[in-house]
């Protein structure tokens, strides 16, 4: 094979503590290491290289947690309640408030209610614009 192999390393932002706008860039329904549904919300944040991932589990015997979890990440991204349909998720905005774990690897700690997200600076840098979900014929058709 020929090939003129120059190693390139992508650069990645820091995402540091604090509050961020944020745009999901996609959400996926998947099992946890126990066993247990969650959501995977892979996150855009205003003004960074870099993403965050953020994951919803849950759990059978805390649901008090797991509803918490869910109206927090509804009331932010304005997505109404109950509404599991994941691929209307994309490109939808809200705000998070990030931290830095014990590893040094930036975290979603809360979401941040819609109605609060206006003393934040607008957003920086290119979003993806809201998804429209495509129609289905027939749902037994879907892999899922």
């Amino acid at each position: 094979m020929a090939w003129q192999f120059k190693r390139t390393e992508q650069q990645f932002d820091t995402i540091p503590a604090g509050d961020h706008r944020v745009v999901i860039d996609s959400a996926e329904q998947a099992v946890s290491k126990n066993g247990n549904d969650m959501l995977v919300i892979k996150l855009r944040v205003s003004g960074y290289n870099s993403m965050l991932w953020h994951y919803i589990v849950f759990m059978d015997s805390k649901p008090e947690i797991t509803n918490q979890k869910l109206t927090q990440f509804f009331d932010s991204f304005g997505i109404e309640d109950g509404n599991f349909n994941l691929a209307s998720y994309a490109g939808k905005s809200g705000a998070a408030h990030v931290k830095i774990d014990d590893q040094g690897y930036s975290k979603v700690a809360w979401f941040i209610h819609k109605d609060k997200q206006g003393k934040l600076p607008p957003w920086k840098g290119d979003t993806p614009a809201a998804q429209v979900p495509m129609p289905v014929e027939n749902p037994d058709d879907c892999p899922w």
